[in-house]
């Protein structure tokens, strides 16, 4: 998942292993819910874990805690959760019934997959310790964020990677997911492996995340053959400088620095999504009937809830509901 460069985005961790405190999969949440066929999916960077709002989660379907680093043998670098991390995850399934998940790779942290994609052994080593992760913590799937298969050798075997986790998955009824970003080739096999696929339909060049930037992209996956109900729409909580665009901020930063009204998506050549462009998105979403949006990331909301985005989304979706 590209991130904010100034913001210091991209983070670690997750674990392998038997942590102290776990999410027992033998034991559904106390408040376990049925989560809406409209995804709400957002990412939650380790950093950002001690200082994010647990109660916000009541708007999401999913939650992807981002994210390990494989090596190239295998191994799933999953080791340093800690466990009160771990307690705290278990806390936000118990209380809203969010599905969890645990994302492998993301920007600056992929350069290991084409060398593990290529080992069957690698795959199967990788699938095995993942798979035993999300049963021994009550983790619900796992997004791999290979950034990016570019090669024909390399999409294949990202097709081959993905195959094997799905069926080391299946027994389980565990969910796979796969970050991509639209201008990305992905192969049949990959498409047929995954539950959802997260549209990265941001960072793109000059404004970098508009309301058409989003439709086209969404058309763009579709041509590869991508159904429409396993695509999730990525949505930016940040902004990119249009003139300078490793320089970015915060939706919070904004907030606080400029309290623009909702309908604004550019202050001091920042561009960003503010709550109507939001809100537009998940409509849209929502009319071409995908599989959900998805939110890069929770961290960066702004504080006030009045000021939030992510209510917006759930608003958008409630508003729809209404209609039919």
């Amino acid at each position: 998942m590209q991130v904010p460069v100034s913001v210091s985005l991209i983070v670690g961790l997750c674990l392998l292993g038997r942590p102290t405190m776990a999410l027992r999969a033998a034991e559904p949440p106390a408040k376990e819910r049925e989560p809406s066929p409209f995804r709400v999916v957002g990412y939650v960077p380790d950093y950002r874990v001690a200082s994010y709002d647990a109660d916000a989660a009541k708007y999401l379907t999913d939650l992807i805690y981002f994210a390990a680093e494989p090596s190239p043998s295998g191994e799933a670098g999953l080791e340093r959760i800690k466990p009160a991390t771990l307690n705290f995850l278990k806390q936000i399934k118990e209380k809203h019934g969010v599905r969890v998940h645990i994302c492998l790779g993301g920007w600056n942290r992929s350069k290991n997959f084409a060398e593990l994609a290529a080992s069957a052994d690698a795959r199967k080593k990788l699938a095995g310790q993942v798979t035993q992760f999300c049963l021994t913590n009550g983790f619900d799937g796992v997004d791999v964020d290979w950034e990016h298969p570019t090669k024909a050798r390399e999409l294949k075997d990202h097709a081959l990677l993905l195959g094997d986790m799905k069926k080391a998955f299946e027994p389980h009824k565990l969910r796979l997911s796969v970050a991509m970003a639209g201008w990305q080739e992905i192969s049949p096999e990959a498409i047929a492996a995954v539950d959802a696929v997260h549209l990265m339909a941001y960072d793109g060049k000059g404004r970098h995340s508009t309301f058409e930037f989003a439709d086209a992209e969404i058309t763009r996956v579709a041509k590869k053959n991508v159904p429409l109900e396993k695509i999730c729409l990525g949505v930016p909580f940040y902004g990119r400088a249009v003139a300078k665009h490793d320089t970015a901020l915060t939706y919070g930063q904004i907030v606080k620095k400029s309290h623009p009204a909702p309908e604004v998506n550019e202050v001091d050549g920042v561009y960003f999504n503010g709550p109507k462009t939001i809100e537009r998105k998940t409509m849209l979403a929502l009319e071409k009937k995908l599989g959900g949006v998805m939110i890069w990331e929770l961290g960066q909301d702004a504080a006030g809830e009045s000021e939030k985005l992510l209510p917006v989304i759930r608003r958008a979706i409630d508003a729809s509901r209404q209609k039919r």
